[in-house]
């Protein structure tokens, strides 16, 4: 009702305070997809509040991403999917949520307890933490260098892919595998990290450094 009225105004920006919360996650779907056509249909600005980073990537052309009422990073979603300004913005956007693994930057090596990560061209050495998304993870092949020894823990099957959470070394450890791969809990599952997709942050100021 105060949608239509608002929208008989003609007015040149539309301020919508999260209006998916209250809905159950069926409706919301499909109240967000209806929002997208009117937004196109109106070719008006909406300015979109909200703390589902799911809505935030579905329903932006550009995102600013608030911490404590300070602006952390605005940009297009792939941008910030792909190339997060700090931890906090890598935390944020991406389901399950990005693995922060400490790890220390020597040579052409990355390495961190329980794996290495060989470097073609490392911007940072000393002390570093390594972002990695579940699906930047994948099974190990034989040929593989120094893959991860992951001790599984939790295997939630999605239907379309599952996510496996599990230890390495002292820390955690999500992937996101595809769901026909054979894996239970109690196994030791061996995987090896897309190097293209690895992010290091700076530990002290939590800013990307590559």
């Amino acid at each position: 009702m105060a949608g239509g009225r608002a929208i008989d105004r003609h007015p040149k920006v539309f301020l919508l305070d999260e209006p998916l919360s209250k809905l159950d996650a069926k409706l919301r779907s499909q109240t967000r997809i209806a929002l997208q056509k009117l937004h196109r249909q109106l070719e008006t600005t909406f300015i979109y509040v909200t703390h589902d980073q799911v809505e935030a990537m579905t329903m932006g052309d550009r995102i600013a991403v608030l911490r404590d009422g300070t602006l952390q990073q605005v940009d297009t979603p792939g941008v910030l999917y792909d190339h997060p300004a700090n931890i906090f913005v890598a935390g944020f956007i991406g389901t399950p949520t990005m693995n922060f693994l400490p790890a220390t930057v020597e040579d052409h090596m990355l390495a961190g307890t329980g794996f290495q990560l060989k470097l073609e061209a490392p911007t940072r050495l000393g002390r570093v933490i390594a972002g990695l998304r579940p699906e930047a993870l994948k099974p190990a092949v034989p040929s593989d260098e120094s893959p991860m020894d992951m001790k599984v823990d939790v295997v939630e099957v999605m239907g379309s892919d599952q996510h496996v959470y599990g230890q390495i070394g002292e820390g955690s450890l999500t992937a996101r595998l595809e769901p026909h791969f054979k894996v239970a809990p109690g196994d030791r599952l061996r995987l090896r990290a897309d190097r293209d997709q690895l992010h290091l942050f700076d530990p002290e100021t939590e800013l990307a450094v590559n």
